[in-house]
């Protein structure tokens, strides 16, 4: 087997690995190594983002300074099938808004997914076919699961980033609560982790107070991105916090914001 060196540079102190040829970094390594870097296509894109759900939207009044994260495909899995469908309704856009396509996946709660082979390979089958749609190079993945379907959502990055191109940049959305002292996701290959800090149930008051302190995931995979909503927006956070107003200068930094209604121009003014 062939090895190659990596060196990591961390606290003043140097790392030297020697992992296998093509090998890739994952846990407490591959923390420490994204902190010093991040895919070139997530570099390139925009910090301020926009999500398009399942719904007609005409967003050609946007500043062309703002990305869009589309649902371009929605995949339901109950029992042991799934099944797949592609956008529905029009999606309008100035022609240089850069574009992030979005898999969104449904776990149906009336008839449990059996979490087969055939449905994660239809999944991942799903977020590389994307890839086409996307002019950023940029693809994500939206899938909600409860405790015991981790296993299988790990299994669909894991397979995802092993099947994408790797100048293509796999993100992926998050309960805010698996960035808030549950941090089962620290060693996925994802190269971008968005915790979705709305709609957050029991959690919601301890979240955000927790965000209001420190103003950001203490996590270090939750600490690149963050996702708001237009009707839950976050209050009090410290002016140094990364999700106020300097986000706009912080390339390193995304905020992806999402509205339950139809966006216009004034609403993203506003």
């Amino acid at each position: 087997m062939n090895f190659s060196r990596k060196l990591i540079a961390f606290g003043g102190f140097a790392i030297l690995l020697l992992v296998p040829e093509g090998a890739r970094i994952t846990g407490v390594f591959r923390q420490l190594f994204m902190q010093k870097t991040q895919h070139a296509a997530l570099a390139n894109l925009p910090p301020q983002m926009l999500w398009a759900w399942q719904r007609p939207e005409d967003l050609r009044g946007l500043p062309t300074a703002i990305g869009v994260a589309y649902v371009a495909t929605t995949i339901t899995i109950e029992a042991d099938t799934a099944s797949v469908l592609v956008r529905q309704h029009p999606l309008l856009l100035p022609p240089a808004t850069a574009r992030v396509p979005v898999v969104h996946v449904d776990a149906s709660w009336r008839a449990p997914p059996a979490l087969n082979a055939a449905q994660r390979q239809t999944i991942v089958d799903a977020v590389v076919k994307v890839v086409a749609l996307s002019n950023t190079k940029v693809v994500q993945l939206d899938f909600e699961v409860r405790r015991s379907q981790r296993q299988f959502l790990s299994d669909v990055v894991v397979a995802a980033r092993q099947q994408l191109p790797l100048d293509v940049a796999l993100s992926m959305t998050a309960l805010a609560s698996w960035c808030a002292g549950d941090n089962w996701m620290a060693t996925l290959p994802a190269d971008e982790v968005v915790p979705m800090a709305f709609r957050m149930a029991a959690g919601d008051t301890e979240i955000r107070a927790l965000l209001a302190k420190y103003g950001r995931f203490q996590p270090l995979h939750c600490q690149t991105a963050i996702g708001t909503a237009t009707d839950e927006p976050l209050q009090n956070l410290p002016l140094s916090s990364p999700l106020v107003s300097n986000t706009a200068q912080n390339k390193n930094f995304r905020h992806y914001r999402f509205s339950p209604k139809p966006w216009t121009q004034s609403q993203w003014q506003k």
